[in-house]
């Protein structure tokens, strides 16, 4: 996984945000996120940080096989990164979205930095981690 300071060197302020929060969601340490979150985006902290540790609480760890199922089951056709999509710790949401807007978003994914939306074949196909980091709601 890239460090703190390359998301910030890449993306800036958000980029860092998005670390720290997924630091925190995997570690339960919450101190530093909340505290750049209050001082970089203060009009949006409060339900940012709500909103990530209502994450922290749903996150479930997978490994290859349970993700595979979990895809299968729910008819997942795509999924979001927090962080770049193939780094180990990076936390994943799946969506089943329509073929036509499946059109306009899949594609480049795996060349963005974060919020990474790729084909969950993407996913299972370029990785080989111990364990996966899983929002377990399926967005449609």
């Amino acid at each position: 996984m890239k460090t703190l300071q390359q998301y910030f060197n890449e993306v800036g302020e958000y980029g860092r945000k998005l670390y720290l929060r997924n630091e925190a969601i995997r570690t339960g340490k919450w101190d530093l996120y909340e505290a750049t979150v209050r001082k970089e985006f203060p009009d949006v902290a409060d339900e940012e940080i709500r909103e990530a540790k209502e994450a922290g609480e749903r996150v479930v760890l997978m490994t290859k096989d349970k993700l595979r199922e979990w895809i299968t089951k729910n008819k997942v056709n795509m999924i979001t990164s927090d962080l770049y999509v193939l780094d180990e710790g990076t936390i994943l949401e799946g969506s089943v979205e329509s073929a036509e807007a499946l059109k306009y978003v899949l594609g480049d994914g795996l060349e963005d930095i974060i919020e990474c939306h790729v084909s969950p074949m993407d996913v299972l196909n370029l990785t080989d981690h111990k364990i996966y980091w899983v929002d377990p709601i399926v967005k449609a």
